[in-house]
């Protein structure tokens, strides 16, 4: 973890001050002090942030180190329910800030743009609607207001669920029936400015 904008900020204000007594020269005597300071102490922080996919149950964090965490919402074993033409299932995600550093530390959770996979050289992505929205928890994904997501920001041990619909088209051809697709939603967690007078 790299030094806090604000233990930066201290340390270029003593560099100022330090510059100015410098090229005063002949007055420093005049005002000079001394005085007993402790210490401190610098500890490290973790930035965690836990991801919890439904139906699928599996549970992973994302990470900071360069390499895109992965989470499957549905597996083999737990598959969404059969889509029919103009029906739709659901999946969810719960995103949980676990940072344990000092201050706000809020995350702002952004959803990317779904990538639908054909399986098998078939058309079903052609006919598939994949929308989003935030809610308190997965019991709620199966409401309407699926009117798009927008960046979700979540406190320090608090955590928000992101709501993911599959709408088959009313106007798919029986042509498409048993044919599968894969489904990528990218998902970016970030955080934001924890100093009370605001971060440059």
């Amino acid at each position: 973890m790299g030094i806090p904008r604000h233990l930066r900020a201290a340390a270029l204000v003593a560099a100022a001050v330090l510059l100015g007594l410098l090229t005063v020269q002949g007055s420093y005597a005049l005002w000079s002090a001394a005085a007993a300071a402790a210490p401190g102490t610098v500890t490290s922080a973790s930035f965690d942030v836990n991801l919890a996919g439904a139906p699928s149950n599996q549970v992973t964090s994302m990470t900071v180190a360069g390499t895109p965490a992965s989470l499957a919402v549905t597996t083999q074993s737990i598959p969404l329910a059969a889509l029919m033409p103009g029906t739709a299932v659901y999946a969810s995600v719960t995103a949980t800030n676990n940072s344990d550093a000092g201050g706000q530390f809020n995350i702002r959770v952004t959803s990317g743009a779904a990538v639908l996979t054909n399986a098998g050289g078939g058309s079903l992505a052609t006919y598939l609607t994949v929308s989003a929205k935030s809610a308190t928890s997965a019991a709620a994904c199966g409401t309407t207001g699926y009117t798009g997501l927008t960046p979700v920001t979540v406190p320090k041990g608090a955590s928000t669920t992101l709501c993911f619909e599959v709408r088959l088209a009313s106007n798919a051809p029986a042509a498409v029936k048993g044919q599968a697709v894969s489904i990528s939603i990218p998902l970016t967690a970030t955080q934001l400015c924890g100093v009370p007078s605001g971060c440059a």
